[in-house]
């Protein structure tokens, strides 16, 4: 347990310094900001998306209160 909080600590400490790395380099921030602007998603495809979790999550309550017995 002791050893896993460490590994944790030092994830969490890793991220901070990426993070004030990439926010202090205009360079860099314009980059992550490029990237994020391409990689977001169309308002159609949203809806989809939306559209087929919503589906699976019936489906699984489907399943588990008709379908499967005991």
């Amino acid at each position: 347990m002791f050893r896993s909080r460490w590994i944790l600590l030092t994830l969490f400490a890793v991220v901070a310094v990426v993070a004030i790395y990439v926010g202090t380099n205009p360079e860099m921030a314009s980059r992550y900001a490029a990237a994020q602007r391409d990689a977001a998603l169309s308002a159609d495809s949203k809806e989809t998306i939306t559209l087929l979790i919503g589906l699976a999550i019936a489906a699984y309550f489907g399943w588990f209160f008709f379908i499967r017995r005991h």
